[in-house]
């Protein structure tokens, strides 16, 4: 197709003006929905039979949110373990240092720079 045709130029042109819109679609509620029935281990098959039943959606809701903050409440203890572990290693070579005249310890902090 030759140049300067419109359906060539509408094809292969660029907007005058004009912004795309960046990043990811706004997410619909419905995946929201699932996003965090899948976060909580609920079953994302049947839950929308389950919320026919108000009584039944209410109580495996309470039960899956219990059983969710107990796993987060597991693994923000964990994390708080780890990084108290890694701050309790502290190694001797770390903290000490030998003067090369004298061969007295010194701290780290007392190190010239």
């Amino acid at each position: 197709m030759e140049d300067g045709r419109i359906p060539k130029d509408l094809l292969y042109g660029e907007l005058a003006s004009g912004k795309i819109a960046q990043g990811r679609p706004q997410l619909r509620y419905r995946d929201v929905c699932k996003r965090d029935m899948k976060a909580l281990d609920m079953d994302i098959n049947g839950w929308e039979d389950l919320a026919q039943d108000r009584a039944r959606w209410r109580q495996e809701l309470k039960r899956s949110l219990a059983k969710g903050e107990e796993k987060l409440k597991l693994a923000s203890e964990a994390q708080r373990l780890k990084t108290k572990e890694k701050n309790s290693k502290v190694t001797t070579s770390d903290t000490v240092h030998k003067c090369g005249r004298c061969g007295r310890d010194l701290p780290l902090s007392h190190r010239a720079a």
